[in-house]
């Protein structure tokens, strides 16, 4: 069936510009879903944000790859004017003229996320101090503990909604931003309770918090992507997300996991992916992630693991999962060890074939190849390769390490 399709662009270079493209894409995007969806196409040009693009069900936004940015605005935040409770749909702040009715902020503390406390919510309107929001707050925020509002939230979002895609945008973080957004609830990219999208020739840099973000979600598949340089993690899917498709991907150089299997993610594929040069593990799996395969992906000189297994008691363990014809290289640190694979916790029945796991750089002696911990069971190894490994095998993360 035929579906509308609306060309936005290109962006103004007024100093309005920021309200306008925030304003003009999100309308667009609002007339498609009334029409039961249809395609938004954004130009060539940076289009200066203000605030969230949130998307509806049935739309694609769709952009030039390499040529079609989304600027996240400067950040603008204040302190609680008043305790904010959980199931309010307001919030004081001390100082409203910072915010704009339209705008999507961030209820929390200053000083660390509160996970799925935070809450993002769209201001609907102002009354004094107080700033109305279009959805109940998911917990109470106490000014003695900092509390603040925030326009750090997600530069494109969706919630609640099905068949969607996002096409050839580069979401640009601002990095004069200074709250650091927490994944479960933001993220460059960040989807929330979606069935069936696509996020494809998309790239997140530079967000002051996790690249791309999705939970609670069913059949999302990442293509093509790159989540480079971010403060948090590249990819981060969980809280009970399954069928995800992660292919083809580059998550390199993020201040935390590259790729981050949070709860809950079953049945999914990581292939064909790199994530080199990340904070932490090149890719992490852990609570309840099962019956997921890991193929033909490059993870390198990752400051923790190139894979890790999460210290998690059965039956949260991360088992039953295939690790397939992976490339390990140089992952590891002085303070973390040098590991290609760890695995912790009561992990069981998880295959590992066909990896390629060496070290050039590290300390020749203190090489481990796969970590299998005590606790650790049913592990099917086969037709591995190793080179530069002093131990190919171990059940400690450092050569000497003695159990307590």
């Amino acid at each position: 069936m035929e579906k509308i399709v609306i060309e936005v662009g290109p962006p103004p270079s007024s100093a309005a510009a920021a309200g306008w493209a925030t304003r003009t894409i999100q309308s667009a995007i609002d007339y498609a879903a009334n029409l039961g969806g249809g395609t938004v196409k954004l130009g060539e040009g940076v289009y200066a944000l203000d605030g969230t693009l949130h998307l509806r069900s049935g739309v694609r936004l769709e952009g030039i790859p390499g040529r079609t940015v989304l600027q996240q605005g400067e950040e603008r935040l204040s302190e609680l004017a008043c305790d904010a409770d959980r199931h309010e749909r307001q919030a004081a702040v001390l100082h409203p003229d910072r915010f704009e009715i339209g705008q999507t902020v961030t209820i929390r503390k200053a000083a660390s996320s509160m996970l799925f406390g935070d809450t993002v919510a769209v201001i609907v309107g102002k009354e004094g101090q107080v700033l109305h929001l279009d959805r109940e707050l998911h917990a109470t925020v106490l000014m003695d503990e900092g509390g603040i509002a925030t326009t750090q939230s997600p530069v494109v979002a969706a919630y609640d909604c099905a068949d969607i895609e996002l096409y050839g945008l580069t979401v640009q973080g601002n990095e004069n931003n200074v709250t650091q957004a927490e994944g479960c609830r933001s993220a460059g990219i960040y989807l929330y309770g979606v069935a069936l999208a696509r996020i494809e020739r998309c790239a997140v840099r530079a967000y002051k918090g996790d690249g791309i973000s999705y939970q609670h979600c069913a059949d999302i598949a990442v293509e093509e992507c790159e989540a480079v340089g971010n403060a948090g993690k590249g990819v981060h899917p969980g809280s009970g997300t399954s069928r995800t498709r992660i292919v083809n991907s580059r998550f390199d150089g993020n201040g935390l996991d590259g790729i981050f299997l949070c709860w809950r993610v079953q049945d999914s594929v990581v292939e064909g992916c790199t994530a080199v040069g990340n904070g932490m593990s090149g890719l992490s799996i852990g609570h309840k992630d099962v019956r997921n395969v890991i193929r033909f992906n490059r993870f390198s000189d990752n400051r923790y693991y190139g894979i890790f297994f999460r210290n998690e008691k059965e039956p949260m363990s991360a088992s039953y999962n295939r690790v397939e014809g992976n490339t390990l290289e140089d992952n590891g640190s002085d303070e973390m060890g040098y590991i290609g694979i760890r695995m912790r916790g009561y992990t069981h029945d998880v295959e590992l074939v066909s990896n390629r796991i060496s070290f050039a750089k590290a300390p020749p002696e203190r090489t481990i190849g796969i970590c299998l911990e005590p606790h650790t069971s049913s592990i099917t190894l086969g037709d591995n390769k190793f080179a530069g490994c002093a131990l190919r095998t171990h059940d400690h993360w450092e050569p000497g390490g003695r159990h307590e």
